[in-house]
């Protein structure tokens, strides 16, 4: 169950961190204090294009998990992670920016940043050796869960 509500978690959250506006314009401050139900389409597109480098994980960090997730055993983990490192596909990654999660959403663009960069600390801090219990939606996510449950939840949000 805690390997799946992290999952989740993680999935949404790389999905949101993967959003890219290449359209070559004038990146927008976005006042912190903002509600993500409040956000304009440019502004939540700024959102995405704010958190894209902080949440951005090595291949390594993603096969750590691809190897946690699959297997409890360290050597099983180890050949997993080595197999998905020579592997020509990227795990866990998207090339869209799910915003539409964010209408009627109180939790603050502030609010929602610290989480998505503590989720990546989290999965950068994994290794084939570490307790499953650190897979679980770090303590800067509690306000978000609680506030807009649906962001984290469903997978498309963050």
């Amino acid at each position: 169950m805690r390997r799946m509500t992290l999952l989740k978690v993680l999935a949404a959250g790389l999905a949101l961190a993967a959003c890219v506006d290449d359209g070559g314009e004038t990146a927008i401050a976005l006042d912190e204090n903002l509600q993500l139900g409040e956000l304009t389409t440019e502004e939540a597109t700024q959102l995405c294009d704010d958190v894209k480098e902080p949440m951005k994980l090595a291949k390594a960090d993603q096969c750590d998990l691809v190897g946690l997730l699959n297997s409890s055993e360290i050597e099983d983990c180890v050949a997993i992670w080595r197999a998905c490192l020579i592997s020509a596909n990227e795990p866990l990654t998207s090339t869209r920016c799910f915003t539409y999660d964010f209408e009627g959403c109180a939790v603050t663009v502030a609010e929602a940043k610290t989480c998505l960069i503590a989720m990546a600390g989290t999965l950068k801090a994994l290794s084939c050796g570490s307790s499953l219990d650190l897979l679980q939606p770090p303590a800067e996510c509690a306000g978000v869960r609680a506030i807009c449950p649906s962001i984290l939840e469903n997978g498309e949000g963050f």
